[in-house]
């Protein structure tokens, strides 16, 4: 997620400089709400989980995370109400969901409706790396890796450790808001 709000900082910036107009606060606060709104169906799965406590739900881009539909959609929506903000919702949505399909996680369902499966780059969850770029997961392959590779507390495993992922995510983070200060 750091990763993520640090490009929707980053993002704003290149786009300032890139277009020639002043970078203001309401611009940088879109790039890190376009950055990070995919994930917001984790508060949809906890609303659910409280609800009904028998519900195993181990992940989550079931709901925001289909590439296609997200970003026409949301593209034809900024088209008519903003085209800087439109820019700005397509190319942090993107990196989000590159992002998403690099390193750790399911992957995303990059072809959905025409194809249900996850794609994952550089890393097979299934621990059985072959060399291959991309790994194609069925989504009853997922439901099964879920249940066995899943981290049930994966935001302090993941986020709240530090190891090379985690690290990376802090280091995007910390020179986004350098950046930030820098150009203010």
């Amino acid at each position: 997620m750091l990763l993520d709000i640090g490009l929707g900082i980053i993002i704003p910036i290149a786009l300032s400089k890139i277009g020639g107009f002043e970078l203001s606060n309401s611009y940088v606060f879109f790039g890190i709400i376009f950055s990070i709104l995919p994930d917001m169906d984790l508060i949809i799965y906890e609303f659910i989980k409280k609800i009904n406590k028998n519900n195993k739900i181990r992940r989550h881009r079931d709901i925001g995370h289909y590439p296609i539909f997200y970003i026409i959609l949301g593209g034809i929506l900024f088209y008519f109400i903003n085209k800087k903000l439109l820019l700005l919702f397509v190319i942090c949505s993107l990196l989000h969901f590159i992002h998403d399909s690099i390193g750790i996680g399911w992957g995303i369902k990059w072809f959905f409706p025409f194809k249900k499966n996850s794609y994952q780059i550089f890393y097979n969850i299934n621990k059985n790396n072959d060399g291959s770029l991309i790994y194609s997961y069925k989504p009853e392959e997922l439901d099964y890796i879920s249940e066995k590779y899943g981290y049930p507390n994966w935001i302090r495993d993941i986020y709240l450790k530090f190891h090379l992922y985690s690290l990376v995510e802090l280091a995007v983070f910390i020179i986004s808001i350098i950046l930030l200060i820098l150009v203010k």
